[in-house]
């Protein structure tokens, strides 16, 4: 089995050490870096574990947002459609994203940001899913509408 080193590069002014550092023993924050960018002359890396608490909350932070505003246009974008559509597929689509973004909040993230921003990210979600969940009990309300009333008619 081959032996695997870490190192961690510290840089202090203009001179630079490299010294022995086992991370693998560190809690801290992993990013994952995307596979198919490369650099010429540079140093591929395929991870990074962020030790810092603050930097750590940023990050974390900053990720959230943005599955969370990818959630809000779905939402947007099904709402739109969802007059339209009459199945109600949209909105069930959009409520497991919510809910899968709510459960990947409390199982990865919670660690790594504050009380605060944890309880105000889930109050978000659960408003959106309660909005979701209002649009799709009107759209089968009016579907059930509309066939007493066909119905109706039809006599």
């Amino acid at each position: 089995m081959a032996v695997v080193s870490r190192f961690l590069i510290v840089k202090n002014k203009d001179e630079k050490d490299i010294k022995y550092f086992d991370y693998d023993k560190l809690d801290g924050y992993n990013l994952t870096m995307k596979k198919d960018v490369h650099f010429a002359d540079a140093i591929d890396i395929n991870r990074v574990i962020i030790i810092n608490p603050t930097f750590i909350d940023k990050i974390a932070t900053k990720k959230l947002n943005a599955k969370f505003n990818k959630l809000i246009n779905m939402m947007q974008v099904v709402c739109e459609v969802g007059d339209e559509d009459s199945s109600g597929e949209g909105y069930r689509i959009a409520l497991n994203e919510a809910t899968k973004l709510k459960q990947e909040l409390w199982n990865k993230y919670r660690k790594y940001i504050t009380e605060e921003k944890l309880k105000l990210m889930l109050k978000k979600i659960e408003i959106l899913e309660d909005e979701l969940e209002l649009r799709q009990e009107l759209l089968i309300n009016s579907k059930i509408m509309e066939e007493e009333m066909n119905k109706g008619h039809s006599k």
